[in-house]
């Protein structure tokens, strides 16, 4: 079996498709594609990646969650710590490359960080999220994704290779954000 698949990104996918030089019998055509723990898809969504992440959240969840339910006997401090070293990693793997999606598939997992320290903290239904954040003195998921993006960009000067090189430098103020109205990372 070939390792070679075939993606196409476009919008519209039908004038791509009687442009590509591959034919189908060469190369087997995919929906999506896992390539270096990212899912890949053909209008670069991310939903099929974020979904990914969610059923992996969820699963490690689980596995921890007699640590950090809200009658276990661990300090907060340890809970966190758990949700900060397993869980949110979990959360934020490969975030640079996938920090752009739509505000509406980022919130699969903005809900999934909200649960869990709610969870944690103790809180009841009527306290907000971000005074939450603030008392634990926790960065919101989109912000904690931004440092994240920064740092990796501006670490790939530092790195040898004459491809990597050819990326143009990453700016993530918000004046570029006129450009992806739909960027979660804009305000």
């Amino acid at each position: 079996m070939s390792k070679t698949l075939k993606l196409l990104f476009s919008i519209n996918i039908l004038s791509t498709v009687q442009r590509s030089k591959f034919t189908t019998s060469q190369f087997p055509g995919k929906k999506e594609i896992k390539y270096l723990g990212v899912i890949l898809d053909r209008n670069l969504t991310f939903r099929p990646h974020l979904n990914h992440i969610e059923n992996k959240y969820n699963k490690a969840f689980r596995a921890q969650y007699s640590l950090i339910c809200r009658n276990s006997r661990l300090s907060i401090q340890n809970k966190l710590l758990i949700y900060k070293a397993y869980l949110r990693p979990i959360l934020t793997y490969t975030s640079p490359v996938w920090a752009f999606t739509a505000k509406s598939n980022f919130n699969i997992i903005q809900v999934l960080e909200n649960k869990t320290i709610r969870m944690i903290m103790q809180a009841d239904w009527y306290i907000r999220n971000t005074d939450i954040r603030k008392s634990i003195n926790i960065p919101s998921l989109k912000d904690f994704i931004i440092k994240l993006s920064d740092k990796f960009y501006n670490n790939l000067s530092q790195i040898d290779n004459t491809e990597i090189s050819k990326i143009p430098f990453y700016d993530s103020s918000h004046e570029k954000c006129h450009k992806r109205p739909r960027a979660i990372l804009c305000t």
